[in-house]
């Protein structure tokens, strides 16, 4: 199965970060930006795997907010009855912010990278950098 999700309109990095912290300076918090986007992830796994097995999904994420972006989107999915797997870059202990924030609110295990088996994935969510 390939789910392909269209008419996105892609930002560069730099783009990106400016559309963040202009979002912050009017007033909305980057724990609530790392919400959304984790949530705004979360659907699209949820679209995507509607119409086969559940399958277990893998979530892959990095030490920063991408990586925080993936730990919200990982517990939006189990709260939405999915087999979720996590494994991340670092460990806890070196997140740092808002990312720790969201990791902190996993409540799942972390596998480390070296340690993560791919292999009967569903789905897999690249949320490393």
């Amino acid at each position: 199965m390939r789910c392909i999700v269209s008419e996105l309109e892609v930002l560069t990095a730099r783009q990106m970060a400016e559309a963040d912290r202009l979002t912050v300076a009017a007033g909305i918090s980057e724990f609530r930006l790392m919400e959304r986007a984790g949530s705004a992830v979360a659907d699209v796994c949820l679209a995507c795997l509607a119409d086969t097995e559940k399958g277990r999904t893998v979530v892959l994420c990095g030490p920063g907010n991408n990586g925080g972006d993936g730990f919200v989107a990982a517990r939006l999915l189990r709260g939405a009855g999915h087999d979720v797997a996590v494994a991340a870059v670092a460990s806890l202990e070196h997140m740092r912010g808002e990312a720790l924030l969201a990791a902190q609110a996993w409540d799942g295990p972390v596998e480390s990278l070296d340690d993560v088996d791919l292999a009967g994935a569903g789905l897999v969510v690249d949320a490393l950098f």
